[in-house]
């Protein structure tokens, strides 16, 4: 099994191109939004399934946190990126009016 993503949808909400980590063909990804002096950078497990989400402030780590079994991650309306978890619940990836995780 795999995260299910498309990566033009996460190319599209992180403004940027997926940094691949360690072997092409590991299915280990970065990706990373700045706003101001906050980063969100999401590292994605594609095959291991987990992803880990950091906030930093100036490079401080604000909040880091491994979230395992994911299933899929979606973009919703072009602004928010939302993670679904085996378990039911889901994380939401925000940029406006501030970077910030949600977890429902």
């Amino acid at each position: 099994m795999y995260i299910k993503y498309d990566e033009s949808e996460l190319i599209e909400f992180f403004e940027c191109e997926p940094i691949p980590v360690g072997d092409d063909d590991g299915g280990d990804l970065i990706f990373t939004y700045s706003d101001n002096e906050f980063k969100l950078i999401l590292f994605i497990s594609t095959y291991e399934m987990y992803v880990n989400i950091s906030i930093t402030y100036k490079d401080n780590i604000v909040y880091s946190q491994k979230y395992s079994n994911v299933l899929e991650i979606n973009q919703i309306e072009r602004l928010n990126i939302k993670i679904v978890l085996k378990d039911g619940n889901t994380l939401i990836l925000k940029k406006n009016p501030q970077i910030g995780v949600i977890a429902e």
